[in-house]
């Protein structure tokens, strides 16, 4: 029963932690994109950013998305080994795992990409900082989810394990019967 709480723990806390990643990703993959466009020429407007900004999450975000997970499902595994090994520091494994997963998954994509890049942000040293920041933000919020998810459904299955000892033990219970009797 512990064995499957903890999958399910990891489960729940995988799913936020990608999308977090990847709508922080591609809110910073298109601020790069307008600070690089706006040093060229035309400056752009704050409803021009919240347009760019909203079109991308609707369309880039999903695909980041499939790439953070590709990088977390290799990398949370590791940091998960890494931990028990050494038994402590599961935030800041998971968080470093998920940004080194993403700046992998980044080279793996551009050395195959037709294009020098596959994410412009990731064109300059600043540019993937910030881009890779997402993933150890990504990995960070997976590590303290699985924690709190994990501690809720031990919670849950305890509470369902008194409860059945505690029905179990009433029902195995002889009842007892008011024997005494009244003076006449």
């Amino acid at each position: 029963m512990k064995h499957k709480s903890h999958w399910l723990s990891y489960i729940f806390a995988f799913l936020p932690a990608v999308f977090i990643a990847g709508v922080l990703g591609s809110v910073i993959q298109t601020q790069f994109n307008i600070l690089s466009i706006s040093s060229i020429g035309p400056s752009i407007t704050h409803s021009q950013r919240l347009d760019a900004t909203w079109h991308d999450l609707l369309n880039f975000a999903p695909l980041l998305m499939i790439v953070v997970a590709a990088a977390f499902i290799i990398a949370l595994p590791v940091a998960h080994i890494i931990v028990r090994l050494q038994r402590r520091q599961f935030i800041a494994w998971c968080a470093v795992a998920g940004a080194i997963g993403l700046w992998v998954a980044f080279l793996v994509a551009d050395h195959f990409a037709p294009m020098p890049t596959l994410i412009a942000a990731t064109r300059t040293n600043v540019g993937t900082f910030f881009m890779i920041l997402s993933g150890f933000i990504g990995g960070a919020v997976y590590a303290w989810l699985s924690r709190y998810f994990r501690q809720q459904l031990v919670k849950r299955i305890r509470a369902k394990h008194h409860a059945n000892n505690a029905s179990a033990a009433n029902e195995s219970m002889p009842t007892q019967t008011n024997t005494t009797s009244t003076p006449e």
